[in-house]
């Protein structure tokens, strides 16, 4: 059977970054992830590691990463790209543009640029945070898997009306996460997700990126 509630769900999916306190109930949280496990992966081997906090362990967490900032740089399990060619390059600053206009933040005021930046390592006020891993030893496969699963969640959310954020910026610093939530050596630390309600008063949520073409990405032959 057709359900659109797909398409709905994909077609208003989107990165929120401003939360409103309150928590999403836990019947909830277990209702997202549970769906999730439906995902599928190489061999259904399932390779996702998940964490996800509440109350006062998203602020402990919160904390760490952003006193981290202030030691070093980061040192991401899986390293960062480092370079974006084209068409990458202007996706990606297609959509920087679209962000800090929607905050007001002019290019040349670097102190609000450099105080936007460290809302990532707060997870923008969201009460939850997911910090997503995977088994090292599937590699990019498992990492497929898991991006698949990370889909999944995101649709399950929105689909909730919970808002999420899938973010690089909370994988940056994986040895003070792996102290304060105690996860092994042998998961690799990929992303974490803020998970809340949407704050529609902070102005970053009112950022809307753009798609390209599907011919540009698809080909059908």
């Amino acid at each position: 059977m057709p359900n659109p509630d797909v398409f709905s769900a994909l077609a208003s999916r989107r990165s929120v970054r401003g939360f409103l306190p309150r928590e999403v109930p836990r019947e909830d949280l277990e209702r997202i992830f549970t769906a999730a496990q439906r995902a599928p992966s190489w061999c259904n081997i399932q390779p996702w590691r998940v964490w996800v906090t509440s109350g006062a362990t998203t602020e402990r967490i919160t904390r760490a990463l952003l006193d981290a900032t202030q030691r070093g740089a980061p040192q991401p399990d899986i390293a960062f790209p480092g370079d974006y060619p084209e068409p990458y390059g202007t996706h990606r600053r297609e959509c920087g543009k679209a962000l800090y206009q929607a905050m007001g933040i002019a290019r040349n005021d670097t102190a609000a640029r450099y105080d936007a930046w460290m809302r990532n390592f707060r997870a923008f006020g969201a009460p939850h945070v997911a910090i997503v891993g995977e088994d090292r030893r599937f590699g990019l496969y498992g990492a497929l898997d898991v991006g698949c699963w990370l889909q999944s969640v995101m649709l399950c959310a929105q689909a909730l009306g919970i808002a999420t954020c899938p973010q690089a910026s909370l994988a940056s610093f994986p040895s003070v996460l792996r102290a304060e939530l105690d996860i092994p050596a042998d998961v690799a630390i990929l992303c974490g997700i803020a998970i809340g309600y949407e704050d529609p008063d902070v102005p970053a949520n009112a950022c809307t990126t753009t798609r390209a073409p599907l011919a540009d990405n698809v080909k059908l032959v």
